[in-house]
């Protein structure tokens, strides 16, 4: 029994004999060489991985692009067919905005010429289509215990 335990405690002390614990300065530069130069290439292989994924994403990007550009370059031709064979009709007026019961005019008014003024420098007409209230998302108890949870000190 005595030499299975001898053996075990061989086993579990250090690899290195107590006499020979001071490391030589050659041995201490080649760790740290050795670590940097692994951390780098690592950092290097992911930057390389990164930037061939981004590429490949960038060429299917272009051909999504490419293919919805082609897509709405024909139905533009096939509208400006269409459109050559039908006579010209006014335009039709705006449409009121479907307004919720509860909401003011002049809160209508006020979104309308924030719009506006959105849009002012664009070149587009903004059209409102309709108005209504939110709904609120908590009830007034889970709102209290948020607002209660998140006070700053």
């Amino acid at each position: 029994m005595s030499d299975l335990q001898s053996m075990f405690a061989q086993l579990l002390s250090s690899n290195i004999p107590p006499d020979q614990t001071d490391l030589g300065g050659e041995t201490i530069a080649s760790v740290v060489i050795t670590g940097i130069s692994v951390v780098f290439m690592g950092l290097i292989i992911l930057i390389i991985l990164v930037t061939l994924y981004g590429k490949i994403f960038e060429a299917i990007n272009k051909s999504a692009e490419a293919k919805a550009k082609a897509k709405a370059e024909a139905e533009a031709a096939a509208k400006a067919a269409q459109k050559k064979d039908e006579p010209k009709a006014a335009p039709a007026p705006a449409a009121a905005p479907v307004v919720e019961d509860g909401i003011e005019e002049e809160v209508v008014a006020a979104i309308m010429g924030a719009l506006s003024a959105m849009y002012a420098g664009s070149g587009k007409k903004p059209v409102l289509k309709g108005v209504k209230a939110a709904k609120p998302r908590r009830s007034a108890w889970s709102a209290a215990g948020i607002m209660d949870n998140t006070r700053p000190f």
